[in-house]
């Protein structure tokens, strides 16, 4: 007898799968998986039988945690006293809800202080838009409740130190740790530089010995050394009282100016020359030159 292409015995298998969601870590938790079998055959004369159906097997998907921050590294500028505000977002890539708990560490010695809030909208600010508003107050130690796949935005703000020298740096740490699976987290570097200005004068005279009555110039130099403007930039020098200042004899990287309360950034009293710069950038520099004569 011919035989069919069924041999007696042998089994097609047919997988039925239900269907589910799929987020960060696969499949959602808690979804059953149904499985079973069918086999079609025919008898010994060929004629086809009906076809018989396994039970069905179930299995259901276990949770795993697994969670995303972003951005992993940032990196701003913050004058001594001032504060740094990095706006960070959790997301949960875990494949069911769970609760990640958040914190930063500075890894300057003494630690600066760094202090994380809500991206809430409260007290009138937009909730979510990563910018910090004033009344966005409320601590963030934890995300609460995360569904798969769903976010949570907050803000990392670094304080600097008020006597913080130009150009150092903290390093910040911030990490989000699934309470489900504590093995399971995601951390953000976050740098803050100190930006400052750091001004320098140096004054020189044009001869070490004078006898009455000569002329002595004198040049100050001045500079911002350091990585941020200086503002509201005022120098000052006071006339000895054994010289006469010589009338109108200050210039200003090069250009002569008056002695007058005028437009001009030189006021020139009995005693006292006062240059008003305003804000110098950094790397700014220029000098000053004026005369007097001994007495």
């Amino acid at each position: 007898m011919k035989s069919s292409w069924f041999a007696p015995g042998f089994l097609l298998v047919a997988l039925l799968l239900a269907s589910a969601g799929a987020f960060g870590a696969g499949t959602s938790a808690g979804t059953v998986i149904q499985n079973s079998a069918s086999v079609a055959y025919s008898d010994s004369g060929g004629n086809p039988q009906p076809s018989v159906q396994s039970n069905v097997a179930n299995v259901t998907v276990s949770q795993v945690a697994a969670v995303a921050v972003a951005p992993t590294t940032a990196s701003k500028q913050a004058s001594p006293g001032s504060t740094a505000t990095y706006a960070l977002t959790a997301t949960n890539n875990g494949n069911g809800a769970d609760n990640f708990s958040l914190s930063a560490v500075s890894a300057s010695s003494p630690a600066w202080t760094v202090t994380l809030f809500r991206d809430d909208g409260a007290n009138g600010g937009t909730a979510n838009d990563g910018i910090r508003q004033s009344g966005e107050t409320n601590p963030a130690t934890s995300t609460g409740s995360l569904a798969a796949d769903a976010s949570f935005r907050c803000f990392a703000v670094v304080q600097v130190p008020t006597g913080a020298a130009d150009a150092s740096r903290d390093t910040t740490t911030f990490t989000a740790t699934s309470q489900f699976d504590a093995t399971k987290k995601a951390s953000a570097v976050l740098t803050t530089t100190v930006s400052s200005a750091v001004l320098t004068l140096t004054k020189s005279a044009d001869q070490t010995s004078a006898a009455p009555g000569a002329n002595i110039q004198y040049t100050i130099t001045y500079r911002n050394g350091g990585s941020g403007a200086a503002q509201n930039v005022v120098i000052t020098d006071a006339i000895p009282a054994q010289v006469n200042y010589v009338a109108n004899s200050v210039t200003l990287n090069a250009s002569p100016k008056t002695d007058a309360a005028d437009s001009d950034e030189v006021t020139v009293s009995s005693s006292t020359i006062t240059i008003t710069l305003g804000n110098l950038a950094a790397g700014a520099q220029g000098t000053i030159t004026f005369r007097v004569q001994v007495k």
